[in-house]
């Protein structure tokens, strides 16, 4: 009999470890990652292809092209395809990263032979037709009209220009005008170029069956004609901007937006792993300095947080928040005082412990059922990171002091290769 009058013993994590997938490889060269777990007769199939923001020759071709290929394909309409999964029970969503784009597939098991065809059909016999195409270009360019009055979509555009600048992918902002020159046919060769099984990663997660992988196979694991001219190699070339403070000035603007950051180390450097855990004191959960600081004791704003931010050609640190437009300046130098406090003092023990307990936990959710550990492994293909790099981050939280937390923040936290961003009004 259960005892509800005493409460569950706390005890620290144990070893967490990401379980491992089953690699495989398809008849036609696609690697295959098979996450076989749970009770539940469901599933989900990720299909994942080097064809983001960064490889296209043409602004909004990874997107538009991606978000295009469930508007039709050969033998059914973009009516067809969301009512036939409907009818089983499935649903599928696609999205764009800087370097990949990816098609997901939640289904149930008993449907799964049915609805993998259509998935397989909507990659790689998509139609693009047009009434479907103009409408989707009509309402992103609403959306983003919509998006350019805000101070968050403002301050984003010159923090990120600063970083990397206006001609590289992470630092492009989209404009009006690159929906008006998108056409049909730029869609049709992207699709064409980087929609094909040399570039293409799959993942299936859930309750997963050998006639499930063997569907899998049938599906996607055929050779299929490629491309004539193999897409070159991208190569953009970072430029840092020489100004370290940006103001976008938006007339009534009633507050402002904020991000101060800076480029970082690559998550393959040795310190990485510390600097994320240094983060995490700045600003990258409730009980943070910032969030202690300007939120709870200053009153600066309603939510303030820091990140760092691995990707595959760079990475960065960076702090957002919105507040009144009285508070932009004095906001901004508390930041840098929280920043000060970390190279000068070590971190209080009992603040360590409930930071290292945090991330932990953090940790542990992403190890919490099958989709969650896909979300992991997509991660890590996508970064070209290696199966161990969760393990050495757990190990990391655990065994890190805080004499390496205030070396980390003297090496890196320093103020003149900050920059900050803000648009409002001051």
């Amino acid at each position: 009999m259960l005892d509800r009058k005493t409460e569950p013993e706390i005890h620290d994590f144990d070893l967490l470890t990401l379980p491992k997938a089953d690699c495989r490889i398809l008849p036609n060269g696609v690697p295959l990652y098979v996450i076989d777990m749970g009770d539940q007769e469901v599933n989900r199939i990720d299909i994942m292809f080097n064809a983001g923001r960064y490889e296209q020759n043409v602004p909004l071709a990874a997107e538009a092209a991606n978000a295009m290929l469930r508007e039709g394909c050969r033998g059914l309409t973009s009516v067809d395809i969301a009512e036939k999964l409907d009818f089983y029970g499935a649903w599928l969503q696609s999205s764009v990263s800087y370097h990949n784009s990816y098609m997901t597939l939640y289904s149930l098991n008993r449907s799964f032979g049915e609805v993998l065809p259509i998935l397989e059909s909507v990659i790689y016999e998509p139609m693009f037709p047009e009434k479907e195409f103009r409408t989707y270009i009509e309402r992103s360019k609403q959306r983003l009209l919509v998006e350019q009055e805000k101070v968050q979509t403002l301050v984003n555009r010159e923090f990120f220009g600063q970083l990397f600048g206006k001609d590289h992918p992470y630092g492009r902002p989209v404009e009006v005008e690159d929906y008006d020159r998108l056409t049909i046919e730029d869609l049709k060769i992207y699709h064409r170029d980087f929609y094909c099984p040399e570039h293409c990663k799959i993942v299936i997660s859930g309750k997963v069956t050998e006639s499930m992988i063997d569907r899998v196979s049938d599906c996607f694991g055929q050779k299929r004609e490629s491309p004539m001219i193999k897409s070159e190699q991208k190569n953009y070339p970072i430029v840092r901007s020489k100004e370290h403070f940006r103001y976008f000035e938006k007339p009534g603007a009633l507050q402002s937006a904020v991000r101060i950051g800076m480029p970082v180390i690559s998550r393959t450097h040795p310190d990485y792993m510390k600097l994320r855990i240094l983060n995490t004191v700045l600003g990258g959960y409730f009980g943070s300095r910032l969030m202690l600081n300007i939120r709870e004791d200053k009153g600066f704003t309603y939510g303030i947080s820091s990140s760092v931010i691995g990707l595959k050609e760079d990475a960065y640190l960076s702090v957002s928040t919105q507040t009144g437009t009285e508070y932009v300046q004095p906001l901004i130098e508390e930041v840098f005082n929280e920043i000060e406090r970390l190279r000068e003092e070590k971190v209080p023990e009992e603040e360590l412990k409930m930071v290292k307990s945090y991330l932990s936990g953090e940790l542990a959710r992403i190890f919490d059922g099958p989709f969650s550990i896909c979300d992991a492994y997509i991660s890590l293909i996508a970064n070209q990171l290696d199966f161990e790099y969760y393990d050495r981050q757990f190990m990391t939280v655990q065994s890190i002091t805080a004499e390496e937390l205030q070396e980390v923040a003297c090496k890196y936290f320093v103020r003149d290769k900050f920059y900050t961003s803000v648009a409002g009004q001051i």
